[in-house]
C-alpha cells in the first residue's frame, strides 16, 4: 500500500513529534510517500526547491497513493487542497484530529462523507488502531 501522509507544514509545526510517530507507524502498513512531512528541517530544505517543483512532486505522489492519511488538527491550506484534489481523483481519505487541541474542525471536512474523520485525544490511540482504519 502506498500512503500519502498530509499534515500542516506552513500552517504550524507544533505537532511535529506526532507526525514523526504517525509516519513511523504508517510504515508498518506500506510505503509512506511523504516521510519528509516529519522532517524537522523540511522548511529549510524546501528553500532550495521551487514552489512549482514542490507542487508537481506532491501531485505525482498523490496520484501514486492508495490512501491519503491527513492529520487535520492544525488548519492548513495545503492539506485542504490535497484533500480536495484526492477526493476529485477518488482516493481513499482518512483524516484525524486531536479533539483536545481542536474541539471542532471545519464542516467542509466533517460533513464530507468521502472523508473518514477520526477524532482522538492521544496520538497513541490512533497508532493502535491503524490496521482497522487502513483496511478496505
Amino acid at each position: 500500500m502506498k500512503i500519502y501522509f498530509s499534515a500542516s507544514i506552513y500552517g504550524g509545526r507544533e505537532l511535529l513529534e506526532d507526525y514523526k510517530k504517525l509516519i513511523c507507524a504508517l510504515k508498518d502498513y506500506g510505503e509512506v510517500l511523504t516521510e519528509e512531512v516529519g522532517d524537522s528541517r523540511l522548511l529549510e530544505k524546501e528553500e532550495t526547491i521551487s514552489e512549482e517543483e514542490i507542487y508537481l512532486g506532491d501531485i505525482a505522489k498523490m496520484k501514486q497513493a492508495d490512501v491519503i492519511f491527513a492529520e487535520l488538527t492544525i488548519p492548513s491550506l495545503g492539506v485542504g487542497y490535497e484533500l480536495a484534489y484526492s477526493e476529485a481523483h477518488n482516493k481513499k481519505i482518512i483524516g484525524i484530529y486531536n479533539q483536545i487541541i481542536k474541539p471542532k474542525i471545519t464542516p467542509m471536512i466533517m460533513g464530507n462523507k468521502n472523508i473518514k474523520v477520526i477524532p482522538y485525544q492521544n496520538i497513541d490511540e490512533i497508532i493502535k488502531k491503524l490496521a482497522s482504519y487502513l483496511k478496505d
